[in-house]
């Protein structure tokens, strides 16, 4: 195996995920290899430096209280993992908690009162809910509540998606076991093969599922795309 191709997989190597045949030929390459075997201590170091700074960051007390509770169960359950794995695991403790910490920023510059209730899981993979329908794809990335609206941010992709020019057209139908959503806001940005939405409604109590039905949108080849329906908690 080539130098580029093996550094190309010493991640998945390090999360386990690679056959059993992949990864003794990865190992003997290391064994043999001066550049990639550097590659791949030069990644535990920052492994083990991150590790440390994720255990100063919760003993100082300003990492929040359920962010600190799954900091130290993964990085305790990791002491009983060989070496390359724990660094794997570690790298990923780190991207939940960077993603914690930016999408809590961004929530506060758009808004000082809003509150994301995302778990670290969700916040890591960037979505409460994906779905595809006949080519066109919702994903619902954030919610956010304050004491006077939610913001419910989500995208809309599809080949041949056509923005319409009434707003009317492109507004979602919302609403909670209690009933349907008044949403007076919607902000929308066209982007390289995407549609952006930042939908703020009435405010959602915390842990209450909200359900989000996107209009039949049209499509550049006539007709029109088929309506998608999201179920997440807030």
């Amino acid at each position: 195996m080539q130098c580029e191709q093996i550094q190309s997989q010493l991640m998945a190597y390090l999360f386990g995920t690679l056959p059993q045949q992949e990864r003794a030929a990865i190992e003997a390459h290391l064994m043999q290899c001066e550049a990639c075997s550097e590659e791949a201590n030069a990644m535990r170091d920052i492994g083990d430096r991150l590790s440390q700074g994720l255990k100063e960051w919760v003993n100082q007390g300003v990492c929040p209280p359920e962010v600190a509770a799954r900091i130290q169960a993964s990085l305790r359950s990791e002491i009983r993992r060989s070496t390359w794995r724990r660094t794997a695991a570690v790298l990923a403790s780190v991207a939940a908690v960077a993603a914690v910490v930016l999408i809590a920023a961004s929530a506060r510059l758009l808004d000082p009162d809003l509150e994301i209730h995302l778990n670290p899981e969700e916040r890591m993979t960037g979505a409460l809910f994906r779905k595809s329908v006949d080519g066109l794809r919702l994903t619902i990335i954030s919610v956010a509540t304050s004491e006077s609206a939610t913001r419910i941010d989500y995208t809309v992709e599809g080949e041949g998606l056509v923005l319409p020019a009434e707003e009317a057209a492109l507004r979602p139908q919302v609403s909670t076991p209690s009933g349907p959503l008044t949403c007076p806001s919607l902000t929308v940005d066209q982007q390289r093969g995407a549609i952006r939405f930042e939908l703020h409604c009435e405010p959602v109590p915390k842990g209450e599922t909200i359900t989000l039905t996107l209009p039949e949108l049209p499509r550049r080849s006539g007709g029109t795309f088929p309506s998608i329906t999201a179920t997440f908690t807030n």
